[in-house]
């Protein structure tokens, strides 16, 4: 099997945007557009998980893909609503459009075993609003910087992960069109 190298987020401290909303404080990475984070497959979404603890992030972040699987930002402990909601959320710094997410969670300890049901109920509901928004939910990848943990494995009868990667583009690189024509997850809707 031939090796692979992915890329890694980048060794330059690049600063993430610094956001409030309320009393809540969050941030937005972009990633170095000279080194692109491509998530191919499972191996790249493990390997972005247990790396996210070299960013200033807490509990947790939303990666946001274009259809070639290209991180064009990653949204850094965002509030609630806008990790649920992310689709028609109008975020602040974030201008290339994505139609694909990622959530990667972090935990003090990860749990093994089969997913609980509370996990299952969390996942499949965090999967259909963001269905709803047009935009594909690839995992919620649990870590504590060791291990890695997804739910769409253990609580996808069918993952992502699984499926030969086809990027969802047109030759210009844009997010796929949905039904109404529209990108799915454009930032500016």
């Amino acid at each position: 099997m031939p090796f692979h190298p992915h890329p890694r987020l980048s060794r330059r401290r690049r600063q993430a945007l610094a956001l409030q909303s309320g009393d809540h404080c969050w941030s937005v990475y972009h990633p170095d557009p000279d080194q692109p984070i491509v998530i191919a497959e499972f191996a790249d979404a493990a390997m972005l998980a247990a790396e996210i603890g070299q960013l200033p992030v807490r509990h947790e972040a939303v990666v946001l893909l274009d259809a070639r699987r290209r991180v064009t930002a990653i949204l850094l402990d965002p509030p609630a609503e806008v990790g649920l909601l992310v689709g028609l959320a109008q975020l602040p710094g974030v201008e290339a459009p994505f139609c694909q997410t990622l959530c990667l969670v972090l935990d003090y300890k990860v749990q093994s075993g089969p997913a609980s049901d509370d996990d299952a109920r969390g996942y499949h509901a965090l999967r259909r609003a963001h269905m709803a928004q047009g935009l594909l939910l690839l995992d919620v990848l649990i870590t504590d910087g060791d291990v890695v943990r997804s739910l769409a494995i253990g609580c996808d009868p069918d993952p992502v992960w699984f499926d030969q990667f086809t990027p969802l583009v047109e030759d210009d690189g844009d997010c796929a069109a949905d039904d109404d024509g529209d990108a799915g997850g454009d930032s500016a809707a």
